[in-house]
C-alpha cells in the first residue's frame, strides 16, 4: 500500500504532505506552549456573551476561585486566530506573591478550520496527538471518554486533559499542590462536560 500511495503522490505530493504533518506538529506543540503560558499575553479580552463554546461560560469565577484555594480575578478569554480555533479562558489568582491561575482551554471540531476537518482531523485526533507528545501522562479514569494528567504548573503540556464529543478540554489548576491541583481540576472537568453542548 505504501508503495502505491508513494507512487501516486510523486516527490511534490510528498513534500507536500511532509510540509503538513510538520506544519501540524509545529502547531500541536504551539497549542501546548500557549495553554500553559497564556497568563502572560496582555492582548486577552474580556469575556462577553453566552457563547456556548466560550471556555468561560463552562466555569464561574466563584468556581475558579474555590478550585484555587483563593480569590481570582475577572475572567479574560483568548481567542486563537489559527486552524485550531483554540478558546483559552484564565482566571488570575490575585496574590502577587506567585503564580497561581485557573485556566480553562477548548478546543472542538466545529471551530477547526475547513480544511483540517476535511483531512478528518478532529478533536479526538489532537488530543491523541497531544497524548502522544507528552509520552506516558497519567491516566485519569472516569472523565468524558479518555482523559489524562500533564503535571501542574507552567510546563508545556500542562494539566488536565480531556476529551468529551467532539471537545478536546485541558484544565490547568495551578496552586502550587500538585495532587490538589489534579483533584481540583477533575472537579472543573466534570462541571465543564456538563454545561459543554453536544454536537
Amino acid at each position: 500500500m505504501r508503495q502505491i500511495l508513494n507512487l501516486k503522490l510523486g516527490e511534490e505530493g510528498k513534500r507536500e504532505m511532509i510540509g503538513w504533518k510538520n506544519w501540524l506538529a509545529v502547531a500541536l506543540g504551539l497549542l501546548l506552549a500557549l495553554s500553559a503560558a497564556c497568563g502572560d499575553n496582555p492582548e486577552k479580552a474580556e469575556v462577553k456573551g453566552g457563547d456556548a463554546l466560550n471556555p468561560c461560560n463552562l466555569i464561574t469565577q466563584e468556581e475558579a476561585a474555590q478550585a484555587l484555594g483563593g480569590a481570582v480575578k475577572k475572567a479574560r478569554l483568548q481567542e486563537a486566530a489559527n486552524p485550531l480555533g483554540q478558546s483559552i479562558c484564565y482566571y488570575e489568582g490575585q496574590a502577587s506573591d506567585a503564580v497561581r491561575f485557573v485556566q480553562i482551554s477548548l478546543v472542538t471540531t466545529q471551530k477547526l478550520s475547513p480544511s483540517l476537518r476535511e483531512s478528518g482531523y478532529g478533536a479526538d485526533k489532537l488530543f491523541h496527538d497531544s497524548k502522544k507528545l507528552l509520552g506516558q501522562p497519567q491516566a485519569v479514569k472516569g472523565l468524558g471518554q479518555e482523559a489524562f494528567w500533564g503535571g501542574s504548573g507552567l510546563k508545556a503540556g500542562a494539566g488536565l486533559h480531556v476529551l468529551g464529543k467532539e471537545a478536546y478540554l485541558n484544565i490547568t489548576v495551578a496552586s502550587g499542590d500538585e495532587k490538589r491541583d489534579l483533584e481540583a481540576a477533575k472537579d472543573l472537568a466534570e462541571k465543564a462536560l456538563d454545561r459543554l453542548p453536544q454536537p
